[in-house]
C-alpha cells in the first residue's frame, strides 16, 4: 500500500511538471479570469459544479460573450444556443456547429465542459479544431473543467452495467465528428481509459473483441481522492483478470487531459504507429485528451464510445478548476 501511495505522489509531481506549460489550476473560481473579449461556451447539468459558471456570468457579463448550450431531451444530438428553441443545431452537422464559433467571431474561445456531456463536447472540440487546422482561422481554445469534490460511489462490490454512476448503456455509436472506423480484421491496439464501471469495460471488450495481448488499460491517478485508483481497480477487476490486461496497465493523472494526451502519443509512437481503438470511459479530462488525440491522428485512431445514460447526480461539491490551452498542446506535441 505504501509503495502505491508513494507512486501516486510521484505521478502527481510528474503531472505538475508536464501540465505547467499548457494548464492552470485554481482552487476557487473567483481566482480565474477569462481573457477580455473572449467567447465562453458552457452548459448546465444536474450537478452543482456546472452552475459555478454563474459566478463568472455575474462578474464578466459585459466583457465576455457567454454562450449557453442546452441539449434537447427528446431530439438526439440536437442542441439549442441560449435557449433559442427556434435555432437548433445538429451535433453531426459540421457547418452548423462551426457557426456557433463564427458568429461574432472571437480569437479566444473557452469551452467549459463541466456541464456538457461527451457528445456535445466532441462536436464542439472537433469543429473548432477544424476551423483552425482546415479553414485557417487563428484561434486559441481553452478547455475549462471543474472537478467534483467527490463521487457518489459505494464499494462497487457488484460488477455490471447498472450501477452507481450509469443507469444503462445505449450502445456503441461514434461520437459526433469521430466516425472513423478501423476494420476489425486489422491488427489494432485497444486502449481503454477506465473509470469505476467495470461493466462498461466488459461491454466494450465483448463488442470490440480485441486480442487480449493488445488491450492497454489506463487508470487515472491519484484521483480526486487517494482511494479512487483502488476503486477503479476493484470495479474493473474481472475484465482486467479475465484478459490479463492488468499486465499492461498505464497511469495518467485523473484530472489532466495533457498527461493522457501525451501518454497516448507515447504509446502510439512506441507501437510503431499502430491502429488504435480508443475507449474514453473514465474521467472527462481523459475523454477530452482522447478526443484531441483522435483529431491529431484521424487515420489511425477510432474512438469507441458506449453512450451511457447517466444518473442525474453522480458527484458532490466543487473541487479545483482546471484550465488547459488545447491549441498550444496540439501544435507542440
Amino acid at each position: 500500500m505504501s509503495y502505491l501511495v508513494n507512486y501516486y505522489f510521484l505521478k502527481n509531481i510528474t503531472m505538475i511538471n508536464i501540465d505547467y506549460k499548457y494548464s492552470n489550476i485554481f482552487t476557487n473560481i473567483d481566482d480565474f479570469s477569462p481573457i477580455s473579449g473572449s467567447k465562453y461556451i458552457y452548459g448546465y447539468s444536474t450537478e452543482s459544479r456546472s452552475h459555478t459558471v454563474d459566478s463568472l456570468l455575474s462578474r464578466y457579463i459585459t466583457d465576455i460573450e457567454f454562450v449557453k448550450v442546452t441539449q434537447l431531451v427528446d431530439e438526439k444530438d440536437h442542441i439549442t444556443i441560449d435557449n433559442d428553441i427556434e435555432t437548433k443545431f445538429n451535433l453531426r452537422d459540421s457547418s452548423g456547429i462551426k457557426k456557433i464559433f463564427l458568429s461574432n467571431l472571437k480569437s479566444v474561445i473557452y469551452i467549459d465542459v463541466s456541464g456538457l456531456n461527451n457528445r456535445i463536447t466532441a462536436a464542439l472540440l472537433n469543429n473548432v479544431m477544424k476551423l483552425i487546422n482546415e479553414d485557417g482561422y487563428d484561434l486559441e481554445v481553452h478547455i475549462i473543467y471543474l472537478e467534483p469534490k467527490s463521487y457518489k460511489i459505494k464499494q462497487f462490490r457488484a460488477e455490471g452495467v447498472f450501477n452507481d454512476l450509469s443507469e444503462e448503456i445505449n450502445g456503441i455509436e461514434p461520437l459526433p465528428g469521430f466516425a472513423n472506423i478501423i476494420p476489425d480484421d486489422l491488427d489494432f491496439k485497444f486502449i481503454a481509459l477506465l473509470g469505476f464501471e467495470g461493466g462498461r469495460f466488459t461491454y466494450l471488450i465483448d463488442n470490440v473483441q480485441p486480442a487480449y495481448d493488445n488491450i492497454i488499460p489506463i487508470i487515472g491517478v491519484p484521483g480526486y481522492r487517494i482511494e479512487y485508483p483502488f476503486v477503479a481497480y476493484w470495479g474493473n477487476r474481472r475484465p482486467l483478470k479475465t484478459t490479463r490486461s492488468y499486465e499492461n496497465i498505464k497511469f495518467a493523472a485523473a484530472n489532466s487531459l495533457v498527461e493522457v494526451y501525451m501518454l497516448l502519443t507515447k504509446i502510439y509512437q512506441k507501437t510503431g504507429k499502430s491502429k488504435i481503438k480508443l475507449a474514453p470511459v473514465g474521467t472527462k479530462p481523459h475523454a477530452i485528451g482522447a478526443m484531441l488525440f483522435a483529431i491529431k491522428y484521424p487515420n489511425d485512431v477510432e474512438l469507441v464510445y458506449d453512450n451511457p445514460r447517466r444518473k442525474s447526480v453522480r458527484t458532490e461539491g466543487v473541487g479545483l478548476l482546471v484550465e488547459c490551452c488545447v491549441t498550444r498542446l496540439f501544435k507542440e506535441v
